[in-house]
């Protein structure tokens, strides 16, 4: 079965250098700039640049839409599709909706969304070796199923079917994990660059602890791999983190305010006790106050009321109301026998 391609970018470029390596005869290509159809064209033997998506389509037995997601469907409707045709797009958020016209012309329509990221890659064997263990989102039915979990299987990765309504879900999680990753990292260079280091200062120090980061959570899972002040219930240094970061960077003083109402639920889980409960709720709300209205989320209360998988009782570890009053609350006295946790939490 020839393989073909219609968009030329990273997606495109990365998966057709990958299905080649794996032995998948890719024998087209087009894109909206001729020059990255005859880039990626000129890395794989007997591949054809086309300079239309259409003369791209009738080359191949099975079509791989890679364009951007907003053009998807209009390319699936600006091309003349054959009976029985294959026609695949790989965006993560849609599903076979998208290629509607493809289908409404006779060919078998699906989805193959890779949970990976391309960027940086231009080799075949970089590519492949990326692609190892990687999730293939699927969308299809009969023949075209079979054949799409077989792909997956023969770049090393493994496929799992995702229903129409929940793609859109599943691709929020891809971009917390990846594009927003990104996001959060280059706060961590903004806040090594406000102490006075340059950006390589920063990526030297924050990318062995990232990636160790990473490890541990694939290993252990997000309970046992994580670290830091907040789930060792030291609040003082948490306050002091938000007093710091609202003097020399404010926006990311509200990122890790954000965060830090984001992880309450996990650190109540681990143990948190009713002091630190108490005193995390009192420097939140006070820098919560800082926030204009627009900026604040709202919602953490109830996110940590829901989230614990064992509700805290009587004296187990995390016990005590979330909501409790707190008035008198202060970090500065909170006795640390009841709030910090062991040293396994510290980084």
């Amino acid at each position: 079965m020839v393989l073909g391609f219609v968009g030329a970018g990273t997606l495109g470029t990365g998966l057709a250098l990958a299905l080649h390596q794996a032995g998948c005869p890719v024998g087209s290509v087009s894109s909206r700039r001729f020059q990255s159809a005859r880039a990626l064209a000129d890395k794989i033997p007997g591949c054809v640049p086309f300079p239309t998506a259409q003369e791209a389509a009738e080359a191949a037995d099975l079509v791989f839409i890679t364009t951007p997601d907003s053009v998807i469907e209009t390319v699936a409707g600006d091309v003349r599709w054959r009976h029985g045709q294959y026609v695949v797009h790989c965006c993560g958020a849609l599903g076979r909706e998208a290629l509607q016209a493809a289908e409404s012309q006779g060919a078998e329509t699906g989805a193959f969304h890779p949970f990976q990221t391309f960027a940086g890659l231009d080799e075949p064997a970089l590519t492949v070796n990326r692609l190892a263990g990687v999730t293939f989102a699927v969308s299809a039915e009969g023949r075209l199923e079979s054949f799409l979990k077989e792909l997956a299987d023969r770049l090393g990765g493994r496929a799992v079917s995702i229903t129409e309504e929940l793609r859109p879900l599943y691709h929020a999680s891809a971009v917390l994990s990846c594009g927003y990753l990104v996001t959060l990292l280059e706060a961590a260079v903004q806040v090594w660059q406000a102490a006075g280091f340059t950006e390589e200062d920063a990526l030297n120090a924050l990318a062995p602890v990232a990636r160790a980061t990473l490890e541990n959570v694939a290993s252990l899972g997000p309970r046992d791999g994580v670290t830091g002040p907040l789930y060792r219930g030291d609040v003082v240094t948490v306050r002091r983190h938000l007093e710091a970061l609202s003097r020399s960077r404010p926006d990311v003083a509200r990122l890790y305010l954000s965060l830090t109402e984001k992880a309450l639920p996990l650190a109540m889980q681990l143990g948190m006790g009713p002091d630190g409960i108490e005193a995390l709720e009192r420097t939140l709300a006070e820098f919560d106050d800082r926030r204009p209205d627009t900026q604040r989320p709202g919602s953490w209360q109830s996110d940590a009321h829901q989230s614990s998988a064992v509700p805290p009782s009587g004296d187990e570890p995390g016990a005590g109301p979330l909501d409790a009053d707190l008035t008198n609350a202060d970090p500065a006295n909170v006795d640390p026998s009841r709030v910090v946790q062991p040293e396994a939490r510290r980084l």
